[in-house]
């Protein structure tokens, strides 16, 4: 199997999207969620090679706090996000990441991300 990917995304369409693309390029989806306790669990248990972790999840908390609150972790965390807006760019540097890219999520993208 190739890396073992975790989703965080809370549109149920472009979490499937994204799962799609990450099966094609040959990698593992190991969990998808947008809850946080959900997420914490998922790190814990499956211990992802990548997170792909959109940023505005519907609720009070985003995720980037996800990321902030994340347990210790070697996953490569590529935000995924439409937000680019300079508060959130500047809120995302409080955290460890390893790309932030705008949506819409392309396979040719992720396949250059991840190194597939």
């Amino acid at each position: 199997m190739g890396k073992k990917v975790l989703i965080v995304e809370d549109n149920e369409l472009i979490s499937f999207l994204h799962e799609k693309f990450v099966k094609d390029c040959g990698g593992q989806v190991v969990g998808k969620t947008y809850d946080y306790n959900d997420f914490v669990r998922l790190v814990n248990e499956t211990q992802p090679d990548v997170i792909l972790m959109d940023i505005l999840l519907g609720q009070e908390m985003d995720g980037i706090d996800f990321i902030a609150g994340a347990p210790p972790s070697n996953a490569k965390v590529f935000y995924v996000s439409a937000s680019t807006d300079p508060y959130t760019i500047e809120k995302a540097k409080i955290t460890k990441y390893d790309g932030f890219v705008m949506k819409p999520l392309s396979l040719h993208l992720l396949k250059d991300m991840l190194d597939f």
